[in-house]
């Protein structure tokens, strides 16, 4: 353009800009003159919009001077940092059908152009863009390219472009096989199912979850058999989502699917099949798959059952209840069997009739659950099971001490009176937990009498529970008295026994010698005083753990007090478990330091096994932390840094304990530190992940590191990363993350978004918020590396406090 041009371009939006009506003669010759001007006059009245007068006028210049061959001038007018060019330019390009619209998809590729305003007129202009060039940008363009791209397509894209998308589907960018996904799930056809079932294999997580997200939207049938193998999704936000498809997929046939992993042997893969069948099975349903189990290896059904029982929904319940009075006695076996780890009071009346089952199994399973629900109630009906034959009334009488009714002691002193020695001897060891101040008197008769009876079993088990008696009640009413009860064992010196303090905690038999030999130690009901392998004798019970009790005993070889931790003796016949018992003390000896319990020597007697170990007298983190947040933090903080000293011996040996948490660190009233059951600990070298072959969860969800529960490789980071959910706990009063199911927990271990402490509790110091942050950390790399690092971080806090 001339400078004569340009002059009489100025002069005219000049013009138009000091114009008071639209309609004016200035106005009309102004109009004339720029479109005598032509293309030469555009910038001139782009920049007038700026001034934001007379805009209509302007625009509807605007609009007629838009060609191709203008294109470009318009698309350099969408880079104007001004409020009033922008919203016109764009509004023209939108609306014009006066240009190739296609030519916009070239400039997605400009830098200096925001994408969201080319999508937006692209989106305006769907009806003329080509889908197909489109498309074509996704192999030469970047990221970002590619993302704009997809933006627009998921606006625009009509089902012609599924055949083009599915070779997409199969790039070498995760970014773009995740965007197909997530486009071809606009759409419902048999091709769009078939490469969403291809990506459901894809091995990036991000890529699954959206193709699981487009099956479940899919108007046509998407068979759930598909969807179920995504359960054992290495990932547990995919396997949450296979959950969430299933469920809204409502298929009834999903259920016989569900068998496969209801027998699985991780415990997630289980809860989560039984999540499904919560929602989607029926009572037919429910009853077929139990049908399936039928000719499994019982350790399966146990294992089916007990996720049933444990996280099973009203429907399983309901389902359940109609099974425990079907014909079959393998489903009212497996009914029982459910409900007695559900403990739901909707079963309470069916229990009570499964009392008079014809199969003793049911019976005694139904009198195992109503006692374990502690309902009062149940009292009465497990009363009338005590006139039955001896193998019910076995039952009945367990059952009743597990319910801890007292009002049954006459009724189980009379059961004394029995031929049958089992129900004798069950009897006694029901009364002696039964008594109390109130019945002790009648008690101790019933049970010094049975020393009169021949068998001799019966007549040491009367006697020391008698001795027992004597102990507990001496001096608060009215009982026989120590120097009685020695008179009484006299009795039974010629008996065979296994130690003084022998009783209904230790089962003996009488080998061909004659000579007594230990079978089994039952340690739930070893009793103070009680002897254990002619050597220790029994204090107190501590705990009990998941594999066992822990006891208090007196070595009466060294007069030393130590702990005895045996294994559950229904662990005790698996191979499998005393292997990883004897594993936990190898790896656990590893560990020498003030702060870590002392492992000695694992014992055997017999069939039974346990760990000895040192005596620490203490409390738990877990029972002052039952009182409320602390008021005293740098005792806190000292007590922490001891934890991480203990820590650092174990990390400086590849030790990880895997299970740290308030109730594994012990404190005495000096404050003295000890870290305790490293009996999940094992070295890094031979991690196994989080769920054991058993399909044991190793670890507490509430404390669990986001790589233990994914099942990646875990190290001393892992035991950094609980140590800093124990600290949000102290300091917060609460955990960081506190779901109504262990899943969920852990999901939100992995998500990591939890509240700032000083959220909760303003009264943390900042610097303590960012030692609990920097060690809760998701990812390892983020975290303290070593423990003795951790501990300096503490250390420069108190200093901080003063």
């Amino acid at each position: 353009m001339g400078l004569l041009d340009t002059f009489k371009s100025k002069k005219a939006v000049a013009a138009i800009l000091a114009a008071v009506s639209p309609a004016s003669a200035e106005v009309t010759q102004a109009k004339s003159v720029l479109k005598k001007i032509g293309n030469g006059a555009i910038a001139d009245i782009l920049d007038a919009l700026g001034e934001g007068k007379n805009i209509d006028i302007f625009e509807g210049l605007l609009e007629k001077s838009l060609s191709n061959k203008t294109l470009d001038i318009y698309l350099d007018a969408l880079a104007y940092d001004d409020s009033s060019v922008v919203p016109v330019v764009r509004r023209l390009l939108g609306s014009s059908g006066k240009y190739d619209c296609n030519l916009l998809i070239d400039a997605i590729e400009r830098d200096d152009i925001r994408k969201e305003y080319l999508a937006g007129i692209i989106k305006q202009q769907a009806k003329n863009i080509s889908q197909k060039k489109l498309l074509e940008i996704l192999a030469s363009g970047g990221s970002g390219i590619r993302q704009s791209i997809f933006k627009i397509l998921q606006e625009i894209g009509t089902e012609a472009l599924v055949p083009n998308l599915v070779s997409y589907a199969r790039s070498e960018s995760a970014d773009t096989r995740y965007r197909v996904a997530k486009l071809m799930a606009s759409f419902s056809s048999e091709e769009v199912r078939t490469t969403l079932f291809q990506l459901l294999k894809d091995p990036n997580k991000n890529v699954r979850m959206a193709a699981l997200e487009g099956l479940s939207g899919l108007t046509i049938p998407v068979p759930a058999h598909v969807i179920c193998k995504l359960l054992r999704d290495p990932d547990m936000m995919v396997q949450s989502k296979a959950i969430e498809t299933l469920i809204r997929l409502n298929d009834a046939s999903t259920v016989k699917y569900l068998i496969e992993y209801l027998q699985d042997e991780s415990e997630y893969i289980r809860r989560s099949a039984v999540e499904v069948l919560n929602e989607v099975g029926d009572a037919r349903a429910i009853k077929d798959l139990l049908m399936a189990l039928r000719d499994q290896d019982w350790w399966v059904r146990v294992r089916s059952a007990d996720a049933l029982g444990s996280i099973g929904g009203p429907r399983v319940v309901d389902a359940i209840l109609a099974l425990i009075k079907d014909e079959d006695p393998f489903l009212r076996r497996t009914a029982v069997e459910i409900l007695n780890t559900s403990q739901d009071e909707r079963a309470f009346e069916s229990l009570v009739e499964a009392l008079q089952d014809e199969d003793w199994w049911v019976r005694e399973r139904a009198a195992d659950a109503l006692s374990s629900m502690g309902n009062e109630r149940a009292a009465e009906p497990l009363r009338k099971m005590l006139d039955k034959d001896p193998q019910t009334t076995q039952v009945a009488i367990r059952a009743l001490a597990n319910l801890g009714d007292r009002g049954s002691v006459k009724d189980l002193i009379k059961s004394l009176q029995s031929s049958n020695s089992a129900v004798q001897k069950e009897a006694i060891a029901a009364l002696a937990q039964l008594a109390d101040e109130s019945n002790v008197q009648d008690v101790q008769d019933a049970v010094t009498q049975m020393i009169e009876v021949s068998d001799d079993d019966v007549v040491q088990l009367a006697s020391e529970t008698a001795a027992g008696l004597a102990d507990k009640f001496s001096g608060k009413t009215q009982v026989l008295s120590r120097k009685d009860v020695n008179r009484i064992r006299k009795q039974v010196d010629r008996e065979p026994a296994v130690a003084r303090g022998n009783n209904a905690g230790i089962r003996i038999s009488n080998t061909a010698n004659s000579q007594s030999e230990v079978i089994l130690i039952d340690a739930d009901r070893l009793r103070p005083g009680d002897m254990v392998g002619n050597r220790y004798k029994v204090i107190k019970r501590v705990g009990k753990g998941g594999f066992g009790t822990v006891m208090l005993v007196e070595d009466e070889v060294v007069n030393d007090e130590y702990i005895l931790k045996f294994l559950n003796p229904a662990f005790a016949s698996d191979r499998s478990v005393v292997k990883r018992f004897t594993h936990e003390l190898r790896y656990a000896r590893k560990v020498t330091h003030e702060n870590v319990i002392r492992i000695y020597d694992f014992l055997t007697f017999g069939k039974s096994y346990a760990i000895s170990m040192e005596y620490f007298c203490s409390h738990s983190l877990a029972d002052e932390l039952d009182k409320g947040i602390p008021k005293d933090i740098p005792r806190m903080i000292k007590i922490l840094r001891d934890i991480c000293i203990g820590m650092n011996s174990a990390q400086q040996v590849n030790v990880v304990h895997r299970d740290l948490k308030p109730a594994n660190l012990l404190i005495n009233d000096n404050d003295e530190v000890k870290i305790v059951d490293f009996g999940l600990a094992a070295a890094a070298s031979e991690m196994d992940g989080r769920i054991t072959k058993t399909g044991i969860l190793v670890g507490t969800p509430t404390y669990m590191a986001p790589e233990q529960a994914r099942g990646e490789e875990i190290d001393s980071r892992t035991d950094i990363y609980s140590l800093g959910v124990i600290m949000y706990r102290i300091f917060t009063g609460r955990p960081p993350y506190e779901e109504k199911d262990p899943m969920s927990t852990l999901l939100k271990h992995v998500e990591g978004k939890a509240r700032a402490p000083r959220e909760l509790n303003k009264e943390i110091p900042e610097q303590l918020q960012a030692v609990i942050q920097k060690a809760m950390q998701v990812k390892p790399e983020n975290r303290f590396q070593k423990f003795a690092e951790f501990s300096a971080d503490l250390d420069l806090v108190l200093q901080e406090m003063g």
